[in-house]
């Protein structure tokens, strides 16, 4: 009988967790597939408890439902539980275990060691990010200044031992960075980039930046970053890495990542 895995989310019909995932089941030769769950925010705890008596064996798990799906789980591991957020849900033997795999699924991807690091956002996967960031990598995190400030520094002093800074001094230390992340929303919808061409112009050149969003044309702040002759890539990696990272739960095993890559780049 076919494993059945899948993706809960509000929309999920455009992702692209499907192809990467059959891509890395047939790969595999696994006798599985994992098809995009469409649900309607108030019939999520129906639509999921539905889907695992079903048999469904995994689900990975996108906006709007990262925290919302926590109060109908089995068991949720620490790292999930400090993030308040799930990204990732096993089933073994009728019992449902969510993990994060964003934060660790990021930190694989990158091309480069790094030694320090400017993180902008606070939001879900920028605290997946900086939860995850290796002990010898200094981290700085930035944020516009707002109502909301003292919390979030709060959060980012509780998840990473660090300082939230205000976005306004981020130019003092892009000088220093050897990757620059945008991890806000800011570029989704709009052409606006948290960062400037000119502010580009003063990192290293060698420096990495990756924008967590991803879109088929180049994002804002991936484009002003080229503009500088920066390397610059978009959140695409990340999908592959934590969705690499759910795969390996899943099934115990390595996926291909490189297969999951080109199912992803067949996907544009």
């Amino acid at each position: 009988m076919t494993d059945q895995y899948g993706l809960l989310g509000y929309p999920a019909r455009h992702s692209k967790s499907p192809a990467m995932q059959n891509a890395a089941f047939q790969a595999a030769n696994i006798d599985a597939n994992y098809q995009a769950f469409e649900v309607a925010p108030m019939a999520l705890a129906a639509t999921f408890k539905s889907l695992v008596a079903s048999g469904v064996k995994g689900f990975n798990v996108t906006m709007p439902f990262k925290q919302q799906i926590m109060m109908y789980l089995d068991e949720v591991t620490p790292l999930a539980t400090r993030l308040e957020s799930v990204n990732t849900i096993t089933v073994k033997d009728g019992r449902t275990i969510g993990d994060s795999t964003d934060g660790m699924g990021f930190w694989r991807t990158l091309r480069n060691p790094v030694d320090s690091a400017i993180l902008i956002g606070t939001g879900g996967a920028a605290r997946a990010i900086m939860a995850t960031a290796p002990k010898s990598v200094t981290l700085h995190v930035f944020n516009r200044m707002g109502e909301h400030f003292a919390e979030k520094a709060a959060k980012v002093q509780d998840l990473a031992q660090v300082e939230l800074h205000d976005l306004d001094e981020i130019d003092v230390y892009l000088p220093y960075a050897d990757l620059i992340v945008n991890a806000t929303n800011v570029g989704m919808r709009d052409n606006r980039s948290v960062l400037s061409t000119e502010q580009f112009y003063d990192t290293q050149p060698d420096v990495q930046v990756v924008d967590i969003i991803y879109k088929p044309e180049p994002t804002p702040f991936v484009a002003a970053a080229r503009a500088a002759n920066r390397q610059a890539d978009d959140g695409l990696a990340m999908l592959v890495g934590q969705g690499a990272l759910s795969f390996e739960q899943w099934r115990d095993e390595l996926p291909n990542v490189q297969v999951m890559k080109r199912a992803i780049n067949k996907e544009d």
